[in-house]
């Protein structure tokens, strides 16, 4: 399978390239991330948590740089290898590809372009691909939306895609009977003895609620053999 996507950072190429070179930097763009260290000279290791669909799981991921040259242009390009293993679902082996590029109308804008290629080992290569690929793309695109914002930030700027959709991709996976009970809506919660926002407006309405037809029968029911007793007892 293979993915691709391009992002815009406000800040040179320079600077983009020494970014991913920073630890630190990296580590705060994964999300769920335990630890991330490097073995030697251009070697990680790292365990992450993904939470999305069927990638769902814990991983031990080994990376490390094929290559780093320049392209026809001269432009940065980086090339690593990556295999990612959990416990129970299989493997993901790949490579992904980044290419820094500066923007034609701003020197000091880089465009990040990216391509992934993996494929998956045991259970998780018994799934739909595509199912595999949304989940990845998604992944990808959280990592490199928050390395772009931890960048901008670190340097007082403020994130900046370079897509233009209106609405970010929405993936959506089959949940496991074990979580259906966590999409469950939470109980109302009381706030020093009130309620606000839906939950008070939720209340005000069942309080609100008309008196049933049965209730009003039986009222006049009642009313009449009152008027009937006084009326007897009067003679």
């Amino acid at each position: 399978m293979e993915l691709n996507d391009a992002l815009r950072v406000p800040l040179a190429p320079s600077v983009v390239r020494d970014a991913l070179e920073d630890i630190a930097l990296l580590r705060a763009s994964f999300d769920h991330c335990e630890s991330f260290v490097e073995l030697t000279r251009g070697e990680y290791a790292l365990t992450l948590t993904v939470p999305l669909g069927p990638l769902r799981a814990r991983y031990d991921v080994r990376a490390h740089v094929a290559s780093e040259q320049g392209d026809a242009e001269g432009q940065p390009r980086r090339t690593l290898n990556f295999k990612a293993r959990a416990d129970g679902i299989g493997a993901l082996r790949g490579q992904i590809e980044i290419v820094l590029l500066p923007e034609s109308d701003d020197a000091n804008a880089t465009r990040v372009e990216y391509v992934l290629w993996a494929t998956a080992t045991g259970p998780l290569a018994e799934l739909p691909t595509r199912q595999i690929e949304n989940a990845l793309h998604e992944w990808a695109d959280d990592f490199f939306s928050e390395f772009c914002a931890v960048v901008q930030a670190k340097h007082g700027l403020a994130p900046n895609r370079a897509r233009t959709t209106a609405h970010r991709r929405q993936h959506v996976f089959l949940r496991p009977a074990s979580l259906a009970g966590t999409a469950k809506r939470p109980p109302l919660q009381h706030l020093g003895g009130a309620l606000t926002g839906r939950a008070a407006s939720a209340v005000h309405q069942r309080e609100s609620s008309p008196v049933p037809v049965w209730a009003w029968a039986a009222m006049i029911v009642f009313v009449a053999l009152l008027l009937y007793a006084a009326r007897w007892f009067n003679g």
